[in-house]
């Protein structure tokens, strides 16, 4: 699931038949070919690049994932790059993160910092960049991959959809509340072809795709009850993004995985 801050420099309750921890991650590296987006379709704006890597750990997972995109400004052509670190207890209940953004390679912003959630499913993100904020964490609050893992939950039950609050650190305000709709794999999308090499990842594995949409719920928010921003994507039943779109306003970007490798699980006692 790509995770991206704003495209202006710019996804998920209860699963169905296994606890959400329960479900797997296939660790794997992936590149993909990244194009504007205007309206819904295809734009006329230089091709960028995303790199994503989840690593599996004793612990949990760690997600490395890299942006960068060449965007049209006030004074010409900018070159966008967004890193990000986060590192995701296997219960789903801890987050350490860290986001950059750079701008023609000057640092733009960082935020750094941890959550983490008791018993109740509620707790609280403390910051270390900026030091000193937090932000409260409402029962029910999901991180990164506890989402993908509950959508590949939902998706497997046959679900159509279901409703969560969702955090992973981009900007120190409450999560963001997420309707995700599941629903039968495009035809255009239908004969979605793995990148060489990658082929035993996707062996005897089914399909999922989902639309999510993504609601700022922080009170003094202007949005007027419309979403922050939307996204789609279609994966493999092991938490492999094949194809995804993420739109905000009339903009947006449409990725397409270009290379995939496995990578090796961890030995543990």
């Amino acid at each position: 699931m790509l995770i991206l801050r704003s495209l202006s420099l710019a996804a998920l309750a209860a699963a169905a038949a296994l606890p959400a921890a329960g479900q797997e991650l296939q660790p794997h590296r992936a590149v993909y070919s990244v194009s504007m987006l205007e309206k819904g379709k295809a734009g006329m704006g230089a091709p960028g690049t995303y790199a994503f890597e989840l690593k599996q750990t004793c612990d949990g997972y760690v997600i490395y994932q890299r942006m960068r995109l060449e965007v049209e400004g006030a004074k010409g052509m900018a070159v966008s790059e967004q890193t990000s670190q986060m590192s995701e207890s296997r219960d789903g209940r801890k987050l350490k993160f860290e986001h950059r953004s750079l701008l023609n390679g000057k640092p733009s912003t960082t935020l750094r910092g941890d959550a983490a959630l008791d018993d109740d499913g509620g707790g609280q993100s403390l910051f270390s960049d900026p030091e000193g904020q937090s932000v409260g964490l409402p029962k029910g609050t999901l991180f990164p991959n506890a989402m993908t893992r509950a959508t590949i939950q939902h998706g497997k039950a046959g679900d159509g959809g279901f409703d969560a609050l969702f955090f992973f650190g981009d900007k120190m305000k409450p999560p963001q509340s997420v309707n995700m709709v599941i629903g039968r794999v495009p035809k255009r999308l239908a004969d979605f072809k793995i990148p060489e090499g990658g082929e035993a990842l996707a062996e005897n594995r089914g399909r999922i795709y989902y639309r999510g949409a993504f609601f700022n719920t922080d009170p003094k928010d202007k949005n007027g009850g419309e979403a922050a921003y939307e996204m789609s994507s279609l994966m493999l039943d092991n938490g492999i993004e094949l194809y995804g779109t993420h739109e905000e306003g009339e903009g947006g970007i449409e990725y397409r995985i270009s290379r995939l490798e496995p990578l090796p699980k961890p030995t543990c006692n």
